[in-house]
């Protein structure tokens, strides 16, 4: 019996053996060998997490569903996802943040979002800049695609493919068929530079919402518009508490597909091959998804009664000229070679001429204390420039206006100047209104060989700076004849002046100037107060200058600290006339006093009006700009002194261009040296600059004024004060 069980046991194994080979080279010979992990009593099953943003139901959400799906066949069972739409984890931004630490394993967010890791992902949020879905799709599965997906693994996370939702278009409460119909409007963003950008150059109020939110707040009217795709705004019910859809296509929502590094580098390598080709097989799918969606919500949207309009081709042009600059400002961001292989793909497909394009860069405050100063500068510029395209432009190419954000901080503006540096074709960089600002670009600016044109900055050292050769250039006040001409305005009034100055540089050196100026005439200050920027509290200050029996304040003040010691003055009931230097102009300083200036006599330096310009330049400007911005006087105009310098700034660099005849900076450097004549808004220069001298403007330019009843900036006739 032993005998008779060994050979039964001895013959199974023989059977399995034999089973076993016939089962190997039948996969073998069918290519199926290794096709798939198999899933034995003894295999491990790897659980994995998979967060995204969208509803339930959406084209993402399904198309997850299927990668989850397929990956589970792919691999006999040995993955499963869980997926968790709808921010169930949490925003995000968040989910991001738990991808890269490994508390999420794959992770499908919009690629604005993902720019706060990477901002070379905002890619695809570049206005106008794919004619088509299929040039997004052919650029986001290419060349380009695959350089912003490989940057990502040394963030923490490693990009597989990237999805989508579809163009984007604008929802409003009313119709929308130029950039100016955005002017003064609340619009939702995602929370991303670019698309801030993209609707600040439509003269909108960009605020960032969360996705989740953005219905509450549209019908509460915190905003008035936003933006998405189609499908996106059906399933979110955006077009219950919007009146208006504008079919713009002017940027692809795309999504980032990614997993964890340090979850998925512990994966199985056939697993992470599986993973890998699964997201980028179901891009498509996605997308075909989305486009059949597309085409049945439009019928539903119809159906509802919210208008639906589409954007002509020349009111398209409007946008695209509108935001061009941005394409220019963003490369250095995004990266040279993932622009110029998007680039040479429109060339070649259309003719495409973006990227020729010569820049003037801006780099100012454009959002916190002095940006009003910063949007005066931007406006006489891009005016200027306007004028010159319509004129044929420069070299045979357009002149494009780049504006960058420094919000009032050194180190911002140093990164600023060296994004400029990197920009193809960049001519010239404007400066704002800080001089500490200025002073701290003044390193860079000579190193990269960059002519930095300044229309506001007035500390003497910005321009004698001590470089050789010289590339800053101002046409604006020199504190070396401004500060000698606000003490004769004083003393016009009394002998008895007291000086309240910022503690910084700038202030330091207005000091020494005016207490100089004083001294050569026997005279000297009854009293010399100071503060720091950020101080609120002059109680102290203005007793001390009041003590000491002052007929007039000297003020060297921002227009923040200068608002504060106005109200200071008007509520301790020291009614000491103020002359200060046009410094405060550079924000809405009138909003801030309105009512104590019924009170406080101030007046202030400036070097232009519109009001009191007579030139034909001149009329012909102020027309152009209330044609552009929407205004009805040339009162309206605020900052003067920052556009119409702006605006002849930008005409001679643009005269400079012409006469070195080439893009090299240090070319054009020497060229603003030589220009011989010049009609501005602000004078006749001849020449405006030499060799020794870069300052435009001397004392022989500048007056007083005063704010209206309106706020608007009123040249003082001589002998009214």
């Amino acid at each position: 019996m032993l005998k008779s069980r060994n050979k039964i046991i001895a013959a199974t194994i023989v059977v399995l053996i034999a089973v076993g080979a016939l089962y190997f080279f039948s996969g073998f010979f069918s290519g199926k060998s290794g096709s798939k992990p198999q899933n034995t009593a003894a295999q491990k099953i790897y659980k994995l997490t998979f967060g995204h943003s969208m509803p339930p139901n959406s084209a993402i959400d399904i198309s997850a569903r299927k990668f989850a799906e397929v990956v589970s066949q792919k691999t006999n069972g040995g993955v499963t996802i869980t997926i968790y739409p709808n921010q169930e984890l949490a925003n995000d931004h968040k989910m991001i943040e738990m991808a890269v630490e490994g508390d999420l394993d794959i992770l499908l967010t919009p690629t604005a979002k993902m720019g706060a890791v990477l901002p070379a992902l905002q890619y695809s949020d570049i206005p106008f800049l794919f004619p088509h879905k299929d040039d997004a799709y052919e650029m986001l599965a290419g060349e380009p695609g695959r350089l912003l997906l490989q940057q990502l693994n040394g963030f923490g996370l490693i990009g597989a493919a990237f999805w989508g939702s579809g163009f984007k278009q604008f929802t409003a409460h009313k119709e929308i068929h130029s950039p100016k119909d955005f002017k003064g409007m609340n619009v939702r963003i995602m929370k991303s530079p670019l698309i801030m950008d993209q609707f600040r150059e439509f003269g909108a109020n960009p605020i960032p919402i969360d996705f989740h939110e953005t219905y509450k707040a549209l019908k509460d009217g915190v905003v008035e518009a936003e933006e998405n795709p189609i499908v996106v705004i059906y399933d979110m019910k955006f077009h219950e508490v919007q009146s208006h859809i504008v079919i713009s296509n002017h940027a692809y929502l795309s999504y980032v597909f990614s997993f964890s590094k340090k979850n998925f580098e512990k994966l199985p390598p056939d697993i992470q091959q599986i993973l890998m080709a699964t997201a980028k097989e179901l891009a498509g799918y996605e997308r075909e998804l989305i486009d059949a969606q597309e085409a049945d919500v439009l019928k539903k949207l119809a159906e509802t009664g919210i208008k639906i309009t589409y954007l002509t081709d020349d009111e398209i042009k409007q946008f695209q000229l509108a935001t061009k600059g941005i394409l220019y400002k963003y490369a250095p961001v995004i990266g040279d070679d993932v622009i110029a292989s998007t680039l040479e793909y429109l060339r070649q497909k259309y003719k495409y001429e973006a990227g020729d394009d010569i820049i003037i860069g801006l780099n100012a405050d454009m959002t916190l204390g002095s940006s009003i100063a910063g949007i005066a500068i931007e406006r006489g510029m891009k005016i200027a420039a306007k004028e010159i395209n319509e004129s044929g432009g420069l070299l045979g190419k357009k002149l494009i206006v780049v504006t960058m954000d420094h919000a009032g901080n050194t180190a911002r503006s140093n990164d600023n100047i060296r994004l400029f540096a990197k920009i193809k074709n960049l001519a010239a960089v404007m400066g704002g209104l800080h001089s500490h600002i200025v002073m701290g670009d003044l390193k860079l600016i000579h190193l990269f060989k960059i002519p930095y044109l300044l229309p506001w900055t007035t500390h003497p050292q910005v321009v004698q700076n001590g470089y050789e050769p010289n590339y800053v250039f101002r046409l604006s006040a020199n504190d070396i004849y401004a500060g000698p001409f606000l003490v004769e305005q004083a003393l016009k009034r009394t002998r008895k002046i007291a000086l309240l100055r910022v503690n910084t540089s700038w202030g330091n050196v207005n000091e020494e100037i005016m207490a100089n100026y004083l001294k050569e005439k026997g005279l000297k200050f009854t009293a010399i107060e100071s503060f720091n920027l950020g101080e609120t509290d002059f109680h102290e200050q203005i007793e001390r200058i009041a003590g000491s029996g002052a007929g007039i304040i000297l003020m060297l003040a921002y227009n923040k600290e200068g608002a504060i010691i106005i109200k200071h003055l008007f509520y301790s009931k020291k009614k000491i006339p103020v002359i200060s230097h046009m410094a405060i102009t550079g924000e809405d300083f009138y909003k801030e006093v309105k009512k104590e200036l019924t009170t406080i006599d101030l007046s202030f330096m400036q070097t232009y009006s519109f009001i009191t310009a007579n030139n034909t330049r001149s009329k012909e400007f102020v027309n152009k700009y209330m044609n552009e911005y929407g205004v009805k006087t040339p009162q309206e105009i605020f900052s003067p002194n920052a556009t119409a310098r702006a605006y002849d700034l930008v005409m001679l660099l643009a005269e400079a261009v012409r006469q070195a005849g080439t893009l090299d900076r240090a070319a054009i450097r020497d060229a603003m040296e030589t220009i011989q004549h010049y009609e501005g808004l602000t004078k006749m220069h001849s020449p405006p600059f030499t060799k020794t001298r870069h300052d435009a403007l001397d004392e022989k330019g500048y007056f007083m004024a005063v704010f209206d009843k309106n706020g608007a900036i009123i040249p003082i006739s001589e002998g009214k004060k």
